[in-house]
């Protein structure tokens, strides 16, 4: 196998992040957007020793349960008629199938581990489609083309085509967007609201954001919805080369019918960075306020434009149970909520009847929505301070030993240090929320030298993806 070669590739397998594996000369390949059972044409993008990384051309052979997906811009590789979008990975999947996947992936991962069953079977999301409640859609003057369009235009010595796109990048190319129509996995009103920015925002008269260039005004625009408040917030994030006249977004919205809901929020934010991220610049209000609310768990939740919150409200529910169900808070007085976010975990926890909880969290922005909302929801047993959780754990550890510490880290996992200073502390009861399978069995390996997992409890947060939230229960092993 040679990089930048075309090979046939039977996949067999799932890498912990959902994506196709496969074995050919003896080097474990990984595909996006493959499934076990294909036979796909790949081509290598990058190999290092007997590891290597391929990006689909075609399938060659498919599944025999494969279904027609639901949204026309699915598919891998991407087409010049805006197909292969690549925010869904599975919509050629009967949900069932995607959900016997994960499960199977979360064994496989677990097993030199884990006694199989410690595992319980995976927690479906309750919607299947249209369960985002937040969605970040990007500006782009580089549209797809083909390898055979890019390579004739070059020869011809002919410039690349410019065009205005509103949609997302497509994979393996962040520079390049598929310009979107429509997008399944967000509610009706919020679709209603995105195509009629889409329409509208080209006729306004300012150029996108050219990441060659970097030059050019729009760069992303966010949608976010309270699912059960019907709370709409529109989020412009652009550079400043420009200043329009914002009348006519706010018309358009202002007519759209958009039963049960209401745009609560219009923002504009300024990012002037290389980078394409939306950035942490204070947002203009534009009209409204510059939050929505959402309830969950049967508290209330005010949501800043840059708040974490989980983005599958009724799924997030479930996790939240699960959570709540695990944690012995007869046993548990005091909690830690370690990676605590907008302190979400910790709330539901304090409510639910632990006596005292105390958040970590380094984003204080995060920190500062946990306060506001715990206060507003009556809950005066939560305490959460803002800085890394390996810097603030060795002295909340000495002024408060907890009876049991969830542990939500981001992808990456648990910082090292804050495994020693656990394992030091011999906590009686954790729990490990994980949407990271990689990361939580390196975790995992460590912490299973004092500790064995009791529960383990897949959850499906994303449809149609191959991504899995795992929950798993430890306990400090008999001495």
């Amino acid at each position: 196998m040679k990089k930048s070669g075309t090979y046939s590739f039977e996949i067999t397998g799932l890498n912990p992040g959902g994506k196709g594996l496969a074995f050919l000369d003896d080097v474990e390949t990984t595909i996006g957007h493959a499934i076990p059972g294909q036979v796909v044409e790949a081509r290598v993008v990058k190999k290092k020793r007997q590891k290597a990384q391929a990006r689909i051309k075609s399938v060659i052979q498919h599944r025999p349960d494969e279904v027609a997906a639901f949204c026309p811009h699915f598919g891998q590789p991407p087409t010049e008629s805006n197909t292969g979008c690549g925010g869904c990975q599975w919509q050629q999947l009967p949900y069932a199938v995607q959900l016997h996947l994960k499960q199977n992936l979360i064994q496989d991962l677990l097993a030199p581990l884990l006694p199989r069953q410690t595992i319980q079977p995976i927690v479906p999301s309750p919607l299947e489609s249209q369960y985002r409640n937040k969605v970040e859609f990007s500006f782009g003057d580089k549209g797809f083309i083909s390898d055979e369009r890019y390579l004739a235009l070059r020869e011809a010595k002919e410039p690349m085509p410019i065009s205005f796109n509103l949609g997302f990048h497509t994979p393996g190319s962040f520079g390049t967007v598929l310009d979107i129509q429509a997008c399944y996995l967000i509610s009706p009103a919020l679709r209603k609201v995105y195509q009629a920015l889409h329409q509208l925002i080209p006729t306004l008269g300012f150029p996108v954001y050219s990441t060659k260039s970097q030059t050019g005004f729009w760069r992303h625009l966010i949608l976010r919805e309270g699912f059960r408040t019907g709370d709409i917030m529109v989020h412009l994030n652009t550079t400043d080369s420009h200043s329009p006249d914002w009348q006519p977004i706010l018309d358009v919205l202002n007519a759209l019918e958009l039963p049960n809901h209401q745009i609560r929020s219009v923002l504009h934010s300024v990012h002037t960075g290389e980078a394409q991220i939306v950035g942490w610049n204070p947002p203009t209000v534009l009209q409204g306020e510059a939050l929505i609310e959402e309830e969950l768990c049967d508290l209330r939740f005010e949501i800043s434009p840059y708040a974490f919150f989980q983005t599958n409200t009724l799924a997030a529910e479930q996790l939240y149970g699960v959570i709540a169900r695990m944690a012995d808070l007869s046993q548990a007085p005091v909690i830690y909520d370690l990676y605590s976010g907008t302190g979400t975990i910790g709330m539901i926890l304090a409510q639910a009847g632990a006596a005292q909880v105390f958040g970590l969290e380094e984003i204080e922005s995060a920190v500062a929505d946990a306060r506001y909302n715990a206060d507003r929801n009556g809950i005066e047993n939560c305490t959460f301070q803002a800085g890394k959780v390996e810097a603030l754990l060795a002295d909340l550890l000495h002024g408060h030993p907890p009876d049991m510490a969830v542990l939500d880290p981001p992808r990456a996992g648990l910082h090292p240090k804050v495994i020693k200073m656990l394992l030091a502390q011999q906590i009686p009861q954790l729990l490990y929320v994980s949407c990271n399978p990689a990361a939580l069995v390196r975790d995992l390996e460590s912490l299973l030298e004092i500790y064995q997992v009791s529960e383990v409890q897949p959850v499906d947060m994303f449809p149609q993806t191959g991504h899995v939230e795992t929950v798993l229960k430890l306990v400090l092993k008999s001495k």
